[in-house]
C-alpha cells in the first residue's frame, strides 16, 4: 500500500516537480481539494489521483482515480478534473465504476482480432509454455480469421460454430475440436474480464469423440523413413533421426539448445520449464545420435535453427518433399511401389515404444522413464516414492533401439553421416 506525506496547503507546479521518488510509492494530497494529490513511484514517475469514498452494499469504501501523468497534464487542468469528479461524487456517482464500465464498452467495440491478440498476449503467452503458446495462436488466428474484422461484441453463437462446422467439413474432427476448446477458453477469459455476457463457446456443438492416431511404423517403414532422412542431408533428415532414435516430443527435438547437450557424456539434459509435464529429463544419446549433433555442435543456441536463429518452421512442406524421397527410394526397387502410408513425426516416439518394448523387451517402467512420461508405472504413490532413475537400462535401451533401426535400414553401426540414400535399393 502507498504511503501518504502530510498534506499540503495547495499544490504548485514547482512543487509537484520537486517530489523525489522513495523506495516505496506515497502520495501527497492538497488541502485545497480534498481527494487530489500526486501519487510518485519509485521510478521517478508521478501521477495525479483523486481519491474518495463510494458507498457500496450500504457501506463506504475508498476508492482512487489516477487522473493522469503530470508529463501529460498540466496542474490546473488535473484540480478541476478532481474537482469535477468530487462534484460527481457529491451526486451519488462512483467515477471508478463510470470508468470502468466505459473501458468495457470501448474493449467491446474492437474487433475480434484485437480482443483475440489481447488473450494470446496477456493469457495465453504470459501462462503457457512456449511450444502451447504457439499452437493456441496458430489455431486460434487461422481457424477463425473470417471473424478478424468484425466487432468483437457483434460476434454470435452462430458464427463461432460456422467456423467449427467450416473445419469438420474439411474432415478435421479433431481440429474442430481442439479449435472449441481454445476458443472457449478464449471466451471464458473475455467473460472473466467483463468482454462479454455469456461463453458463447460453451453451448456449441463437439464433432464426435476425437480420433487419436494408432499408426506404429513396422520396422521396414521406419528403415526407409532413416534412409530418406539421412539422405536429405538437411537439419529436417537430421530431426527426424533424432525423433526415431531418440522417442522424444517433436517440440523438444525442434526446440533442442546447444547448452542442453554434452556430446562428451552423451547425454541431452532437458529442463523442466522445456517438457511437457514439467519435469526435468536426461536423455541417453546413442553413438549415432551424438554424430547428428556433433556436426551442428560449432551453432550456437538452438542446434537446429533457421538462418535467422529461429525453430525451423514449415515442417509440412519439408514432411512432403521427404515423403517424396521415400517414393523416389521404393520405385528403385519396385517401380510400380508408391509413398508409404501416412504417417506423422508423433508416429515415431508410438512406434519407438512399441518396438522397444515388443522387439527388445524393453520393461515398460524403463520406456516411460526413456520418454518421460509419468502416468503409468510412474503414476500416483509409486511416482511419490519409487525415484529410480533406471538409467543404466535407458543406455541399454537406446543402445539396443539404434542397432534395431540401424538394421532395418540396411546400415551398419558407426555408419557415416554421409551415406546416401542409394543403400535403400540394396
Amino acid at each position: 500500500m502507498e504511503r501518504t506525506l502530510a498534506n499540503v496547503a495547495k499544490l504548485t507546479v514547482g512543487r509537484v516537480g520537486g517530489l523525489a521518488p522513495e523506495t516505496k510509492e506515497y502520495i501527497v494530497y492538497e488541502d485545497a481539494t480534498p481527494g487530489f494529490g500526486v501519487r510518485v513511484y519509485p521510478s521517478g514517475r508521478r501521477c495525479y489521483v483523486f481519491r474518495y469514498r463510494a458507498r457500496t452494499g450500504g457501506a463506504l469504501v475508498s476508492r482512487m482515480v489516477t487522473i493522469a501523468d503530470d508529463r501529460k497534464l498540466g496542474l490546473d487542468e488535473a484540480r478541476r478534473l478532481a474537482r469535477d469528479l468530487a462534484g460527481r461524487v457529491a451526486r451519488g456517482e462512483d467515477p471508478s465504476h463510470a470508468r470502468a464500465e466505459a473501458a468495457v464498452k470501448a474493449a467491446a467495440r474492437r474487433s475480434f482480432a484485437e480482443v483475440r491478440e489481447d488473450f494470446l498476449a496477456k493469457h495465453v503467452d504470459a501462462r503457457l509454455k512456449p511450444s502451447t503458446a504457439s499452437e493456441y495462436r496458430r489455431v486460434l488466428i487461422r481457424e477463425f480469421a473470417a471473424l478478424d474484422r468484425k466487432p468483437f461484441e457483434d460476434v454470435t453463437q452462430a458464427d463461432i460454430a460456422n467456423a467449427l462446422q467450416t473445419i469438420a467439413g474439411r474432415g478435421k474432427l479433431r481440429t474442430a475440436n481442439l479449435a472449441r476448446a481454445y476458443a472457449r477458453k478464449f471466451y471464458s477469459w473475455a467473460r472473466a474480464n467483463g468482454l462479454c455476457p455469456v461463453n458463447l463457446v460453451k453451448e456449441t456443438e463437439r464433432f464426435g469423440s476425437d480420433v487419436r492416431r494408432e499408426r506404429v511404423l513396422s520396422l521396414p517403414e521406419l528403415g526407409q523413413i532413416y534412409l530418406a532422412a539421412l539422405g536429405a542431408k538437411s537439419d529436417f533428415g537430421a530431426i527426424v533421426r533424432l525423433l526415431m532414435l531418440t522417442g522424444q516430443r517433436k517440440g523438444e527435438v525442434f526446440g533442442m539448445i546447444a547448452e542442453e547437450v554434452n556430446t562428451e557424456a552423451k547425454v541431452w539434459r532437458l529442463p523442466a520449464s522445456r517438457t511437457k509435464n514439467r519435469k526435468a529429463h536426461d536423455v541417453p544419446l546413442s553413438a549415432t545420435c551424438v554424430r547428428i549433433i556433433a556436426k551442428r555442435s560449432s551453432r550456437r543456441g538452438l542446434v537446429f535453427s533457421t538462418t535467422e536463429g529461429s525453430v525451423i518452421g514449415n515442417v509440412d512442406r519439408s514432411k512432403k518433399r521427404l515423403d517424396a524421397l521415400i517414393a523416389t527410394n521404393l520405385r528403385r526397387s519396385d517401380p510400380a511401389a508408391t509413398a508409404l502410408p501416412h504417417w506423422t513425426l508423433h508416429d515415431l516416439r508410438r512406434s519407438f515404444v512399441t518396438h522397444a518394448h515388443g522387439e527388445l523387451g524393453v520393461p515398460v517402467p524403463v520406456l516411460e522413464r526413456a520418454i518421460n512420461h509419468i502416468s503409468g508405472s510412474f503414476g500416483g504413490v509409486v511416482g511419490i516414492y519409487n525415484r529410480a532413475p533406471l538409467w543404466k537400462e535407458r543406455v541399454a535401451a537406446f543402445e539396443a533401439w539404434e542397432g534395431l533401426v540401424l538394421a532395418a535400414a540396411g546400415l551398419p553401426l558407426g555408419h557415416r553421416e554421409t551415406a546416401t540414400t542409394e543403400r535403400a535399393a540394396a
